[in-house]
């Protein structure tokens, strides 16, 4: 008896060991397992049946992207962030050192924005030719049903020329002498919209007179100072966020024919539950 007791704990182990990581739903011939189930519950803070339902969602992309050949290579990839690092101004170093302290690797952070570059190129490819495009009157009709999306502040247009540079110096004597070239301070024309700006940026910018600069703005990487030249009577309603009105169009439009696309290959698809 003393000799089968090892052998009987080993046995109770191993079944154990299967049960905590072993098959729960097969999606067509891929499995997904009861660790990655409780992996995704622990992640995005969710129910089981999300969680399994977001996996299986996961299953079916990856599915339809592989069989439509969809590629993206390397240099797309690392185009892709050098285009994330500029519009966020950082760089690539930044970016590492802010996805480490977040527990993501680089090599993960790549793998991840490859693959949603995949799906891209499959919607643009594979679903949004179902979507029409909006005429007057679907915009309208939308804005006013999803008036509590949008800002019911008057929008302001503001003519204006941002002078930018790593030295604070510098650029106090560009804003001493405006119509003077200074080396070092770059000059930008902007035309901007009081609702496309940040609200901290706007309410220093609305509070210079025309004709003036705003303070000096540390930014993190350099100094920012924005003379204004003109701000346009403030306007309100649909006519005055028409853009705005259809990004949020096009954006629930995308939701639709996404989970439509998805529910059809979902209808289709081989799908066992083995445990849950």
């Amino acid at each position: 008896m003393k000799k089968l007791l090892p052998i009987l704990l080993f046995a109770i182990i191993s079944s154990q060991a299967q049960i905590i990581d072993a098959i729960a739903i097969d999606v067509n011939g891929e499995p997904i397992t009861t660790l990655e189930i409780e992996a995704v519950q622990a992640k995005l803070n969710m129910s089981k049946k999300a969680a399994v339902e977001a996996l299986i969602k996961d299953r079916l992309e990856k599915s339809a992207i592989e069989k439509a050949n969809i590629d993206i290579s390397p240099q797309d990839v690392d185009a892709k962030i050098e285009q994330i690092a500029k519009a966020r101004k950082l760089s690539k170093e930044d970016m590492k050192t802010a996805l480490a302290k977040n527990g993501l690797t680089w090599e993960a952070y790549k793998k991840q924005l490859s693959l949603e570059m995949k799906k891209e190129k499959f919607f643009i490819q594979n679903i949004a030719s179902s979507i029409s495009r909006p005429t007057d009157e679907d915009l309208r009709l939308f804005y006013e049903t999803h008036k509590d999306k949008f800002s019911s502040e008057p929008i302001s247009q503001i003519s204006m020329i941002a002078y930018a540079s790593n030295s604070s110096k510098k650029l106090q004597d560009a804003m001493q002498n405006p119509m003077r070239r200074v080396e070092g301070v770059q000059q930008k024309s902007i035309l901007a919209s009081s609702n496309e700006m940040n609200p901290q940026l706007y309410n220093i910018i609305n509070s210079t007179p025309e004709g003036s600069f705003t303070k000096p703005i540390n930014t993190g990487r350099g100094f920012v100072a924005y003379f204004i030249k003109s701000k346009s009577n403030a306007q309100g309603g649909f006519e005055a966020i028409k853009n705005q009105v259809a990004m949020a169009w096009m954006q629930e439009e995308r939701m639709k024919a996404s989970k439509n696309f998805l529910d059809k290959l979902k209808n289709s698809a081989d799908i066992r539950v083995i445990r849950l």
